[in-house]
């Protein structure tokens, strides 16, 4: 029978969407279903770093993720609700 382990799952998971949202925000013009390929094999690609990768790599690639997706999740609601004006930063250089 397969051993899963859950924690690493997850991690993988959030990991994947971590980066893909970090990407898309510095690939503006790429088209969805790209992305809807490009997952699997990223959690491929991450599931791997977990299991033969020192710790500290699968970390940081998980840190980087929760940033991103926290980022997105709590800055930039708190910016659209106090109606803060977006800075190039924030929008990926438009202006």
């Amino acid at each position: 029978m397969l051993d899963m382990n859950w924690e690493t799952i997850a991690f993988v998971a959030f990991s994947a969407i971590g980066v893909i949202q970090y990407v898309k925000g510095l690939v503006k013009e790429v088209p969805g279903w790209v992305w809807a390929l490009v997952q699997p094999a990223l959690c491929l690609i991450l599931a791997a770093a977990w299991t033969y990768m020192p710790a500290w790599v699968a970390q940081g690639i998980l840190a980087l993720a929760i940033s991103q997706i926290g980022y997105e999740t709590i800055i930039q609601t708190v910016k659209k609700r106090l109606g803060t004006p977006a800075t190039p930063a924030t929008e990926g250089g438009k202006k």
